[in-house]
């Protein structure tokens, strides 16, 4: 399985409701890390396969709710819950997210508790959209090779860095343990490649720094293709918001789920203008928030992935 087809699962375009540190690193990476994925509000899954539901599912409590296809009416899975289990908790269990809401459409508030859902529907069942549950209408996606660029990908799983620290563009660069990552091709894309620096040394925003975008997998190959661009939420001020900590960007990575029955993250690493960072600690907001006003100020030049079975 190449990387192309491992993130062409990841950002197909989803139907929504609601290189190396320093570029001079070569290491072969394990690209058998999933093969299907649940992509935001659409799951894809080829049509010959169905996707691997785990048969039980508990998450504390006597509760039983059924996870039922809308079209035959079997039982895929039974998850042990309670009354406080909120419905997102399941949908982050199961590989497809498109649950129907009765004859209405399809579920977008997934905060609602069990007991609202059981108080709302009338039942204890729970329907996916067996549309795109068997692969009917739904497709598999590509990216085109022109985006990547694996000579520059690089594996930090199993790195812990400690208490080393490293610089770019005269900031902290906290590097990706844990993830494995996949470069973009992005030498030459810009006038020069002095952005992409591994001095540490912030000259005239010559050499830029290093911060992580958390998002939903549906956004990520416009991110790719386009660019980050301010959202409409704007907590501490106008701008893109992202940060120097991964684990920080990672509380804004929707998991998914692969047919290996494993659930992961994607985020973005980017390069920032460093003249161009306004920390929203000065608004009240977290001491790790970046806000960078104008796209032009943030390139990105990595995808982080990691398998999350404690998310």
């Amino acid at each position: 399985m190449d990387i192309k087809k491992i993130l062409g699962f990841l950002l197909g375009g989803a139907n929504v409701v609601d290189k190396k540190d320093s570029h001079d690193y070569s290491m072969k990476l394990d690209f058998n890390l999933l093969s299907k994925a649940s992509l935001g509000e659409k799951i894809y899954y080829n049509k010959t396969n169905i996707p691997n539901i785990p048969k039980m599912i508990n998450l504390g409590g006597s509760l039983i709710m059924k996870i039922i296809d809308s079209c035959s009416k079997n039982i895929i899975s039974k998850v042990y819950c309670s009354e406080n289990t909120k419905l997102k908790e399941i949908r982050d269990r199961i590989p497809a997210i498109k649950i129907l809401n009765g004859d209405t459409g399809y579920i977008a508030d997934f905060s609602m508790t069990i007991g609202e859902y059981l108080f709302n529907h009338g039942n204890n069942i729970i329907q996916l959209d067996c549309n795109c549950l068997y692969g009917a209408g739904c497709n598999e996606y590509y990216i085109d090779d022109d985006l990547l660029d694996p000579s520059y990908d690089y594996d930090f799983t199993k790195i812990y860095d400690g208490d080393k620290k490293f610089y770019r563009g005269g900031l902290e660069y906290k590097r990706p343990c844990g993830w494995k990552r996949y470069a973009l091709k992005v030498n030459g894309k810009y006038s020069n490649d002095s952005w992409l620096g591994n001095t540490g040394e912030s000259k005239g925003d010559s050499e830029w720094a290093v911060a992580y975008h958390g998002t939903k997998i549906e956004f990520l190959d416009s991110i790719m293709r386009n660019g980050l661009r301010p959202g409409p939420r704007h907590a501490y001020g106008y701008g893109i918001y992202c940060t120097p900590n991964i684990e920080r960007a990672a509380k804004y990575a929707r998991i998914f789920s692969g047919d290996d029955g494993k659930f992961y993250q994607v985020v973005v690493q980017n390069r920032v203008k460093p003249s161009a960072i306004k920390l929203a600690s000065l608004e009240g907001g977290p001491d790790d928030y970046w806000i960078i006003e104008k796209s032009e100020d943030i390139r990105l030049y990595s995808i982080c992935l990691r398998e999350c079975p404690n998310c």
